[in-house]
């Protein structure tokens, strides 16, 4: 969905649009089903008639919140009870309820700031004390439910849980009133989703990590890197964690726990207290094995959001690469350092497939150079507008485009 901020206009065409206030206060609309071409863009009409009602695949009863594709129970606390996978008719929840906040200690032998020790994991209590809770909106895009939690004396934290419509996922938009010294903040989701490895991602590709504690070395990986997200897959289902600004997660059986918030105090004693802390993440089942399709390209969407701007401009995509590779994503389109009629491209390859594919770039380009990093020449692949490109598994391509 585009959010797009709301001044009493809507969108002339025929989306799935609603109006919601945000965390900050702001009025947004919600616009569904707007197809926008990589590095391209749509122009969008506004209009100050609303639109018409329209039939929508969401239903909400009470606690009870469903589309074509999942169905959820909240439970008295806000936290998902049940999440159930109407494509495959599996309930994915194992323990806690989805999305419980659990809080621990943290003093750690050193390193405040940064370590984290491995008792972490014996101290970790249910923190998910509802101050309130209300669906704040309902329409044809989304029902969005409003919790408000105190997870201590001194602390809150607000969501906004999104189920859209035609979607598997859901998303939450947070925002923490921290102010907590030597305490570690995380998100619970018990799935029923197993496999003895996870994939988390980090710069250009992911890595995978034990999710048992067999032996020393598999102990020692209670807490991990991740970036946009952290998958656990069975070999035709599985089941994210995305995040916008949230880089730590432990992984152990089923249970997926993402961290929220650290609170060291060296070496600023004041470190990250007294201000409202944002963060977005989602969870999103996917039917199928982890690939680029199902993982990394909506991990990408909800780091990346569309920009949304007054004015009608057409972009004309300063570098194409078609659907069917979906696994290369271009990183970066940048300036070339040493050149003025050129600007460079950095792709990779996502999930771990080799693929070999066509690029495509606008008319007007001359010639097209294969770089290192440092965006030194290392061939010249051609003086038109496409070339042809062969990835391995995760590698790196940067490209010279010149013009």
């Amino acid at each position: 969905p585009v959010f797009i901020p709301f001044a009493g206009k809507y969108i002339a065409e025929d989306y799935p649009q609603q109006v919601y206030t945000d965390l900050d206060g702001n009025k947004t609309l919600i616009v569904d089903c707007v197809k926008i071409p990589a590095f391209g863009s749509v122009t969008l009409h506004l209009t100050e008639q609303a639109p018409a009602c329209r039939d929508s695949d969401l239903v909400l009863d009470g606690d009870n919140v469903e589309n074509d594709l999942i169905r959820l129970r909240f439970a008295e606390n806000g936290a998902i009870a049940s999440f159930v996978d109407k494509r495959v008719g599996r309930e994915l929840v194992a323990g806690r309820p989805f999305n419980t906040l659990i809080m621990a200690e943290d003093l750690p032998n050193a390193w405040d700031n940064w370590d984290v020790d491995a008792d972490i994991q014996c101290k970790f209590r249910d923190v998910t004390n509802l101050v309130s809770s209300e669906v704040i909106s309902a329409g044809p895009v989304a029902v969005i439910r409003r919790n408000v939690y105190r997870i201590s004396d001194k602390s809150t934290v607000t969501q906004d849980v999104f189920v859209f419509a035609n979607r598997p996922g859901v998303r939450f938009d947070t925002a923490m009133d921290w102010n907590e010294e030597h305490r570690f903040l995380k998100t619970a989701f018990d799935t029923a989703v197993y496999d003895d490895y996870a994939r988390h991602e980090i710069q250009f590709g992911c890595v995978k990590r034990s999710t048992t504690r067999n032996n020393s070395l598999e102990e020692a990986k209670f807490e991990v890197v991740n970036h946009k997200y952290t998958d656990l897959s069975e070999p035709d289902y599985g089941v994210s964690i995305l995040n916008d600004c949230k880089y730590g997660i432990t992984v152990e059986g089923g249970s997926m726990r993402l961290s929220l918030h650290k609170g060291g105090v060296h070496p600023d004693h004041l470190g990250d207290k007294d201000g409202i802390h944002r963060c977005a993440y989602a969870f999103l089942p996917h039917v199928g094995g982890f690939n680029a399709e199902n993982v990394v390209r909506p991990a990408y969407r909800l780091n990346v959001p569309v920009l949304v701007f007054s004015g009608e401009k057409t972009l004309a995509p300063l570098v194409r690469v078609p659907e069917t590779a979906a696994n290369v994503i271009v990183e970066a389109v940048k300036p070339c350092e040493d050149a003025e009629n050129a600007y460079i491209v950095r792709l990779y390859e996502a999930q771990g497939s080799a693929v070999t594919t066509d690029v495509s770039f606008p008319e007007g380009v001359s010639r097209i150079e294969e770089t290192d990093m440092l965006e030194q020449t290392k061939a010249v692949l051609g003086n038109g507008q496409n070339v042809k490109l062969t990835f391995r598994p995760f590698e790196i391509k940067t490209l010279k485009v010149c013009y």
